[in-house]
């Protein structure tokens, strides 16, 4: 997968990148490890630019609730890669009653929270990849327990 993300990141920036980023399975599972200990949902791991203005990163997301209402990233492009667990995941459809959040800390950029209304729901599970588009809602309805996941993250220059 870290193949296919530094194949895309040099496909979109039309050009060829000088160096690469690595992150260690040492450094996924030490991040898996902090977020358990400190019951963090969301946990950056890396952030790396990329010639043209661009941004990737990628983070460690921990879910052991159903998520209640639904996010929509105004920039970001987001892909899971479910590494353990299974649920419920909605895309899609729109939110009722959007508040803007600033999600920039967690590399999300400007997003709005709210209601789900509509979309479509999937069953996912460990070793599915989902690409989520910016600008559509998204969140897990339902969890078969928890569930871990990589988000790799795309922000383009602005």
């Amino acid at each position: 997968m870290l193949t296919l993300l530094a194949f895309t990141l040099a496909l979109g920036s039309g050009q060829q990148a000088v160096s690469g980023t690595v992150i260690s399975a040492d450094e996924i599972a030490a991040t898996l490890k902090q977020s358990i200990a400190n019951n963090t949902v969301d946990q950056p791991i890396k952030l790396a630019e990329i010639p043209g203005g661009h941004k990737a990163s990628l983070a460690l997301l921990r879910r052991t609730k159903a998520e209640t209402s639904a996010l929509i990233h105004d920039y970001v492009t987001e892909i899971y890669q479910i590494v353990e667990g299974s649920g419920t995941l909605v895309t899609g459809g729109s939110l009722e009653d959007p508040k803007e959040n600033d999600l920039t800390r967690l590399n999300a950029g400007m997003s709005h929270t709210g209601t789900h209304r509509g979309g479509e729901s999937r069953k996912v599970k460990a070793k599915d990849v989902i690409i989520v588009p910016a600008g559509m809602a998204h969140r897990f309805s339902e969890l078969d327990g928890p569930i871990v996941y990589l988000v790799y993250r795309f922000e383009p220059k602005r």
